[in-house]
C-alpha cells in the first residue's frame, strides 16, 4: 500500500509516547547531563517508530519520520508561546536552536531507524489484534501529553500544572485525556488489519492511566495517594471507552473499507 495519513497521525502518537516515555525515565533517574538525555529520546523515537511500522499496514518509514517531525515541532511551537519558551528563544536563540536541532535529529533517526529495522526483520504487520493492546496504550499516553500541552498553552497560557489554578488543571486535564484518547482511537481504527476494540479499551486504559499517575505525582508532588489513585482508575476507564468509541469510528469509516480492499 501507499502512503498512509492514518499512519502518519498514528506515528505521531507512537513517536511522542516513546519519547515522552523516555524523558520520563531520564527524570527518575535524574540524568543531569545533556547526552544521555539525547540518546534517551532517540531511544524512544526508535521504540515509537518500531511500533508504527508494526501497527500500519503500509510501509511507514516515510510516515514515522514525518511524525517524529511533527512531535519536535509541536513541542517547540508551543513553547515558543509560553513565557518560558519565549524567554530562551530571546536569551540564548544559539543554544536553543541547538538543543532543538539535536532533538529533531535524534528523534527522526530514531524513527526512522526503528521503522526501517521493524519492516525489514518482521515484514508485514499481524492481522491479530492482540499486539494492539501495546500499541494503543503508547499511542495513548503520547496523544494525551501532546493533547494537554495544547491545552496547557491555550486555557493557561502556559501555566505549569504545579502553579495553575484546580479549574484550569481539571480543565487542561479533561481535554488533554478526551481529546488524545479520541484521536489515538481514530488513528487506531483506520490503521488497523482487524477491529482491535477490545485491545484498544484494554491498551487505552493503562495509557491513558499512566498519563495520570504522571500527572497526579506532578501536581502532588511526588505524593499521589488513595483518593489520587481512585481518580486515576476512573480516568483509565474514561479514557479506554473514549478511545475504545474513536477505534470504533475510525475503524467502520476509515479501517474496514481499507482491510476489505
Amino acid at each position: 500500500m501507499g502512503f498512509s495519513f492514518a499512519s502518519v497521525i498514528l506515528s505521531y502518537f507512537l513517536v511522542g509516547g516513546g519519547m515522552f516515555s523516555a524523558m520520563l525515565v531520564a527524570g527518575i533517574v535524574k540524568l543531569e547531563s545533556p547526552i544521555p538525555v539525547y540518546l534517551l529520546m532517540g531511544a524512544g523515537a526508535f521504540v515509537g517508530g518500531f511500533f508504527a511500522a508494526r501497527a500500519s499496514r503500509s510501509s511507514t518509514i516515510t510516515e514515522s519520520a514525518i511524525g517524529a517531525v511533527g512531535v519536535v515541532g509541536t513541542v517547540v511551537a508551543l513553547a515558543a508561546l509560553t513565557n518560558i519558551g519565549k524567554l530562551l528563544w530571546g536569551v540564548a536563540p544559539g543554544e536553543t536552536m541547538k538543543f532543538v536541532g539535536i532533538v529533531g535529529a535524534a528523534s527522526t533517526g530514531g524513527a526512522i531507524g526503528g521503522a526501517f529495522l521493524s519492516e525489514k526483520l518482521l515484514g508485514e504487520s499481524t492481522t491479530s489484534s492482540v499486539p494492539w493492546i501495546l500499541y494503543a496504550a503508547l499511542a495513548t499516553f503520547g496523544a494525551c501529553v501532546l493533547a494537554t500541552v495544547f491545552a496547557t498553552v491555550l486555557i493557561a497560557g502556559g501555566t505549569s500544572l504545579s502553579e495553575g489554578s484546580t479549574e484550569s488543571v481539571g480543565k487542561m486535564l479533561l481535554i488533554g485525556i478526551g481529546a488524545g484518547c479520541l484521536l489515538a482511537g481514530l488513528a487506531v481504527g483506520a490503521s488497523a488489519r482487524a477491529r482491535p476494540l477490545l485491545a484498544s479499551l484494554l491498551g487505552a486504559t493503562v495509557g491513558t492511566a499512566a498519563f495520570a499517575y504522571l500527572i497526579s505525582n506532578a501536581v502532588a508532588g511526588g505524593r499521589a495517594g488513595g483518593d489520587e489513585l481512585s481518580a486515576i482508575a476512573v480516568f483509565g476507564a474514561g479514557g479506554g471507552i473514549v478511545t475504545m468509541l474513536g477505534t470504533a469510528l475510525g475503524w467502520f469509516v476509515f479501517g474496514k473499507k481499507g482491510a476489505a480492499a
